[in-house]
């Protein structure tokens, strides 16, 4: 985490400040939570829409707070007790002292964005690095206007590799992260219908998709999905200008890294990348083209085979992602972190590979996609009846028109809609007892990690 003096950090935002205690005083981390602020902490109040985080700073400085900032316009009175950094905006004034302190660093930075997998890939990706250099990671899910500034200020003096993960809900937002990160290395692992609702367009997904590139080194390298066609077009028609290496990787033989025979058993994945034989400590064959992307920033950066290799092994994930739990005798995949059609049918595919007699799959509400959200998940509905599963139980407002796609398309899986988790709970209480495996899959907002937790509680 960031350690600087006071007056380090005035000179790093080129402010005026209250002196109200000692300028030469270090703090140490930065906190934008007055509750879990702790000693040395510099204390940034953000506004937002609503809460206003100068009204809680007294919180922050009786936890520990060595210094705050404090925006110019901010009618409350500030504090007496500590040195109060002046500044028009905290929220600009936070990403500002992360970009001072990302080039004060010498680390190299990999960026990462992308519809699907990026938190899987960034994870993989630290456990390989890991094997050679010293590698900090976004925790969680850190990736916005606020969560990128904070992850760059959470890395330690002598970190030699940075991955970053960058979301984006609208055009431009991800150009800005990227400015402010500036990598070294630049991956989109795919483009998805996440944020169509906001985005309108495929078209204007995968344009905000390639804004990584716009604050990436001029020497940088530049990797992708060179199976999305879309994508493939988007990158060729941006231009990207500079000595920025492209490269490409996917399940075509067009690419520069090519992932086949891909096998899952219920311990992991064996693939081969360009006729090199890998094991990964992961569900699901999408996982393989993730591993793929990761091989290729790993020799990029002169790791071996055998080193990429353990850290497929050993990869710190993060939670409700694919994860497998034992309940009874029932075996859950909870992949109840996000969900968009090409998530959930990677996790029907992942559930597939387990030969186990008894299959349900729990599909909740998708959100943010948009007017034809109705539509994408009745065709959701239709594309899971093609699987090998007895049951699909549904829940929340829109997985209703999943429920229609499956009628529609088999009558050999059992569907049934539920307008609640009390009585989704019950129906699923039985299978515990039973050798069964249970997908649960749906939108973070559908808290459907609730469910399993449940459901475990009880046996």
């Amino acid at each position: 985490m960031i350690v600087r003096s006071i007056d380090a950090i005035i000179r790093m935002l080129d402010a005026d400040y209250i002196e109200n205690g000692n300028i030469e005083e270090k703090i140490k981390g930065v906190c934008i939570d007055s509750r879990k602020v702790v000693e040395g902490n510099l204390y940034i109040p953000i506004r937002g829409v609503h809460h206003n985080g100068h009204v809680f700073v007294q919180q922050a400085i009786d936890n520990g707070a060595r210094a705050v900032l404090w925006e110019k316009k901010e009618t409350l009175q500030p504090p007496k007790d500590v040195v109060v950094i002046l500044v028009d905006d905290t929220t600009k004034a936070l990403a500002q002292l992360a970009k001072a302190y990302r080039h004060q660093l010498k680390m190299k930075v990999v960026g990462i964005t992308g519809s699907n997998g990026k938190t899987s890939t960034k994870d993989m990706l630290a456990s390989v690095l890991k094997q050679r250099y010293l590698t900090q990671k976004t925790l969680g899910n850190f990736n916005n206007e606020i969560g990128v500034p904070l992850t760059l200020l959470s890395f330690n003096e002598h970190v030699e590799i940075g991955v970053v993960e960058m979301g984006m809900e609208n055009l431009h937002e991800l150009s800005y992260l990227s400015h402010l990160v500036n990598p070294d290395i630049a991956l989109i692992t795919n483009v998805g219908t996440a944020h169509l609702e906001n985005l309108k367009t495929m078209d204007n997904i995968a344009k905000a998709k390639v804004e990584i590139v716009d604050g990436l080194h001029p020497q940088g390298l530049f990797l992708y999905n060179g199976d999305q066609e879309l994508l493939v077009h988007t990158v060729k028609m941006s231009q990207i200008a500079g000595s920025i290496g492209i490269r490409t990787f996917g399940c075509k033989e067009s690419n520069d890294v090519v992932v086949s025979n891909v096998r899952q058993t219920m311990h992991g994945l064996s693939f081969q990348l360009n006729h090199d034989e890998f094991h990964l400590d992961m569900l699901g064959k999408h996982q393989a083209v993730n591993a793929a992307s990761v091989y290729m920033v790993a020799r990029a950066l002169g790791l071996t085979n055998e080193e990429i290799q353990a850290g497929f092994l050993n990869i710190e994930k993060t939670g409700l992602r694919n994860e497998v739990v034992h309940c009874g005798n029932c075996l859950i995949l909870n992949d109840s972190y996000k969900s968009n059609p090409q998530s959930a049918l990677a996790a029907m595919d992942t559930m597939e590979a387990f030969d186990i007699p008894y299959k349900i799959a729990v599909l909740g509400d998708m959100l943010e996609l948009g007017d034809t959200s109705d539509k994408i998940h009745y065709d959701l509905g239709k594309d899971v009846g093609r699987y090998h599963v007895q049951e699909v139980l549904t829940i929340g407002d829109m997985a209703r028109y999943i429920t229609q796609g499956v009628w529609n398309h088999t009558n050999t899986i059992k569907v049934k809609h539920f307008s609640d988790q009390q009585s989704l709970q019950a129906y699923l209480q039985p299978y515990l007892t039973q050798e069964c495996m249970l997908l649960v899959k749906g939108s973070r907002g559908m808290k459907l990690d609730v469910l399993v937790e449940e459901l475990v509680k009880s046996i």
